[in-house]
């Protein structure tokens, strides 16, 4: 029948190495904000520090239609017995971290954590299993493509589109009531190496990374995204971003705010030029879609 629509999934990751809370705060607000002007609702990874600081803040903006997920660095997190990312870590040690870092966002928000993802896209074979186990619903963990040994994260030959996980391989799609919604690659622009400058060299493709200031072309990632959404047709063609909340999305002249309007209007014009429409969702609509026995789209929520 052909690519009728695409789902649009905006995501933040919530870090608690943003010390200003000032910033932090007008950083989530303005991207919050500045999306929902344009018709579509955000997903919120928030570190479980962050959601002790931003306590009303986030319960607001969840009131208003965000979905709130778990974001965890475990070197970030604690009393720093923990070194390493996620992916680094046993099936044991990673229930014991994540499950601390739940119990922090629990008290912080009042109600579980039911969507995850780690810092860095870490995860190794054991993650989407204890996370099942924990009771979340599904997360936004992988980068297909990625190879960066050194932060323990590697997704080469990764399913890109959203699926229920394997619970014991985590590069392919599986039977699991754990859904994953991979962050949204261009398979024809490789390059992330300068990503993390002084460090390994990282193997990767562009993506939708809000704040990218000098290389990431948004233009030709979504021109190619659609193209392979049309000759693939997967069940769920979902373009996913991500950003952090160290830039001031409230500030209309900062370059990540810019950015964020370019990718705004460039989704208008170019689903418009390809006859598609951009439906705006979040990570538990998407989970809910996967996980229902006959797919359906009800609970999306559309634009105007």
């Amino acid at each position: 029948m052909g690519l009728k629509e695409v789902l649009v999934l905006f995501t933040m990751d919530c870090e608690a190495y943003v010390s200003d809370r000032r910033l932090s705060e007008r950083s989530i607000r303005g991207y919050v904000d500045t999306i929902e002007a344009y018709g579509f609702p955000t997903t919120l990874f928030v570190h479980p520090e962050v959601a002790a600081r931003h306590r009303e803040l986030l319960l607001e903006l969840q009131d208003q239609g965000a979905c709130l997920g778990l974001h965890l660095h475990p070197k970030w997190f604690g009393d720093g017995r923990y070194r390493k990312e996620i992916g680094a870590y046993s099936a044991s040690e990673q229930r014991k971290m994540i499950k601390e870092a739940m119990d922090v966002w629990r008290r912080a928000l009042g109600q579980n954590p039911l969507y995850f993802r780690g810092g860095v896209f870490s995860a190794n074979d054991n993650t989407f299993r204890v996370l099942q186990e924990l009771g979340f619903k599904g997360g936004s963990l992988s980068c297909p493509g990625r190879v960066l040994p050194e932060f323990y994260s590697v997704w080469a030959g990764a399913e890109p589109y959203p699926h229920r996980a394997h619970l014991n391989f985590r590069l392919v799609k599986g039977d699991s009531d754990f859904v994953e919604v991979p962050i949204s690659v261009d398979f024809q622009r490789p390059g992330e190496a300068h990503i993390y400058p002084g460090r390994a060299p990282t193997q990767g493709y562009e993506w939708l990374y809000i704040a990218e200031r000098r290389f990431y072309n948004y233009e030709k990632v979504l021109r190619h995204l659609l193209e392979r959404f049309r000759r693939d047709s997967p069940n769920y063609p979902t373009i996913v971003t991500d950003t952090h909340n160290n830039e001031d999305y409230s500030n209309r002249e900062n370059p990540a705010r810019l950015n964020l309007e370019s990718v705004l209007r460039l989704l208008e014009s170019l689903c418009e030029e390809a006859g598609v429409k951009p439906v705006g969702s979040t990570l538990s609509h998407i989970c809910n879609m996967v996980l229902s026995e006959n797919g359906e789209k009800s609970e999306v929520r559309q634009r105007p």
